[in-house]
């Protein structure tokens, strides 16, 4: 995960205080900050696009027990 990666797209998560404690282990798992370990966890997912859920939900590494609700939407391009 580059530093020189142009990144024009953004979300914005809303979590329980439990999903934002189960992110925050996760970053310090990882040793990254919650935006570079959610953007790890999909890369992690799609490695293995076979285990992609089809309900909303990814699976954020290889444990099952780590699923977070995901909406996505898309934003304007800037010009």
């Amino acid at each position: 995960m580059s530093d020189a990666v142009i990144r024009d797209h953004s979300v914005t998560v809303r979590l329980s205080t439990e999903e934002r404690e189960l992110l925050e282990a996760l970053a310090a798992r990882f040793q990254l900050d919650k935006s570079a370990t959610i953007r790890k966890a999909i890369q992690l997912t799609l490695a293995e696009p076979g285990r992609l859920p089809q309900t909303g939900q990814f699976v954020a590494v290889q444990s099952e027990s780590v699923t977070f609700p995901v909406r996505l939407s898309e934003r304007g391009t800037h010009e």
